[in-house]
């Protein structure tokens, strides 16, 4: 069934960018006619963690309906511009005009009087009009009621503050009637195993072609077969956007292409740059005969960068960019609950899980996904089970389905799930954890500079997601070079899953390794 239709992936955005323009200058109350599928309301209660872990953001987001907004440093409700189905949410909890006035000035105090805290401001960086629209468009187009952004806001905490300091405010606010949920957030690091790599350098004199070292790249059920993905039209990736996630590039490495988009600021940080251009490389390495060649290096890649803005921002600006068929790549993970899962390896990362844990994320990955965007996800290298009590059914997905595709990893030959991989029911695939060639850190090769830098050990689920998304983006230029419309990203995910090459038998469960002929076959391109 997947792409039969002949439409093309431009109808679909003329008709997103066409909505988008009806409903710019639409009152809120425009979606009153709307029939949606409810969105589920977000967890209450405070999610418990490290005590000694540093924090530097609490969040904070009110219910759907109070229409609380931020004027200068103040909270203020819009109660004018509430329409019908707004007022019938904020009736349906129990809330009433005076009562969320009440709890956006108890938010206020609260955070004035900690003295972690240092004042709030809105969680995402995008236009406040732009973001109101961009809900009313989604759920025109998908029938689903979708978090409002513009609800979300954030308090920035001093540096070396831990939970156990920050525990009580995230307490207090989380309690409030009008406020959906207030958690603690750690900070997001790469989903690269031993974070942060520091790798020797050697300078070698001749600069190799690498390409044969890549086994990712040939046939399955090792790698995923991109050498037969490149001999069908399209197969290259050819006019589809890549966005990554996270905090650095080298931008100027020989073999790294120009990119569309360079949103955001990234970290001026050799770890992190060294990073970012690994993912890169994997994906959009440059055909060009010396180096790494990208499993879509046909593909536009750019990246949006954390320096200075909430991950949860960054997806939804990166989803802008990326536009529908497009791919959006979240690199990194984040400390979560302590579980029940021992954790017998890379000991610095335990329980670090996948991004979609938080509600910020969850909500700008789901409307990235209902517009069409497909959105891969690491699933961390925490060596947890996502289905364990403690994450409360947040990675259940007859409970919630963000719409992406959660990567975890496997062994470069065994497809067996490496030792810190997070596993369970919600990681949809698995690609190489470990063995990785690409761009970055010099440990292969170095021509003197970080412009030359490659590496043969890029690793962990941070390795394992640019070779799905690769995969994504190959799959997604086929279609488009038949005149035939994208997949949506729930069926990218279930051609990915249903035609990959099973994974080592493990009560780990990994999912399968993609498989880019059988994927490409079952979509009867030859």
């Amino acid at each position: 069934m997947h792409g039969r239709t002949g439409r093309r992936k431009s109808s679909v955005s003329q008709l997103f960018v066409a909505v988008l323009a009806l409903t710019m200058a639409l009152p809120a109350s425009a979606a009153d006619g709307l029939e949606l599928k409810p969105r589920p309301l977000a967890r209450k209660g405070v999610v418990e963690l490290r005590r000694n872990v540093e924090i530097p953001r609490v969040v904070v987001k009110f219910h759907e309906g109070t229409r609380v907004r931020l004027r200068g440093e103040q909270l203020v409700a819009l109660s004018e511009t509430r329409g019908a189905r707004e007022l019938g949410q904020l009736s349906q909890r129990g809330l009433t005009g005076s009562s969320v006035a009440a709890d956006m000035a108890t938010v206020a105090s609260l955070v004035a009087a900690d003295p972690h805290a240092r004042g709030l401001g809105r969680m995402f960086t995008a236009d406040e009009k732009l973001l109101d629209t961009r809900k009313f468009a989604t759920e025109t187009l998908s029938g689903q009621e979708v978090a409002d952004l513009n609800l979300y806001f954030e308090v920035p905490i001093r540096p070396g503050t831990t939970f156990q300091q920050v525990r009580d405010l995230v307490e207090k606010l989380d309690a409030l009637p009008s406020v959906e949920t207030a958690y603690a957030e750690p900070a997001a690091e790469p989903a690269a195993v031993n974070w942060p790599n520091f790798l020797t350098p050697m300078l070698l004199k001749a600069g190799p072609n690498l390409q044969g070292e890549q086994g990712y790249l040939g046939a399955a059920p090792t790698g995923i077969d991109a050498h037969y993905a490149w001999t069908v039209a399209g197969g290259s990736g050819a006019n589809v956007k890549v966005v990554d996630v996270e905090g650095g590039w080298r931008t100027t490495h020989e073999d790294m292409p120009g990119l569309f988009h360079q949103g955001g600021t990234q970290f001026n940080d050799l770890s992190w740059r060294n990073h970012g251009t690994a993912v890169l490389g994997e994906i959009v390495g440059v055909a060009n005969g010396f180096g790494v060649t990208g499993i879509a290096h046909a593909a536009r890649a750019g990246y949006e960068a954390i320096g200075a803005q909430s991950a949860a921002s960054a997806i939804a600006n990166a989803a802008v960019a990326a536009g529908a068929g497009g791919v959006v790549l979240i690199e990194l993970h984040r400390l979560g609950p302590p579980n029940s899962t021992p954790c017998t390896c890379n000991f610095g990362q335990c329980d670090y899980i996948a991004m979609e844990y938080w509600q910020a994320e969850f909500d700008a990955i789901v409307q990235a996904t209902l517009n069409g965007v497909v959105v891969v996800e690491a699933a961390g290298n925490g060596s947890s089970n996502l289905d364990d009590a403690a994450y409360n059914n947040a990675f259940n997905r007859d409970v919630r389905d963000s719409g992406a595709i959660v990567v975890a990893a496997g062994s470069s030959q065994g497809r067996a799930p490496m030792c810190w991989t997070n596993y369970g029911s919600r990681p949809d695939v698995h690609g190489w954890g470990e063995n990785v060639v690409t761009l970055g850190y010099g440990d292969r090769f170095n021509g003197g500079s970080e412009n030359t830098y490659y590496t043969a050990t890029f690793s962990g689920t941070s390795s394992a997601s640019p070779i799905i998304t690769g995969a994504a983006a190959s799959l997604q230029g086929a279609l488009q070079a038949r005149g035939r419309f994208p997949l949506s990203p729930l069926a990218l995910r279930d051609v990915l899953s249903s035609t990959g090459s099973a994974q080592a038998p493990d009560a780990r469960r990994i999912g399968p390794r993609p498989n880019l002929r059988a994927a490409l076959n079952r979509l009867g391109i030859f």
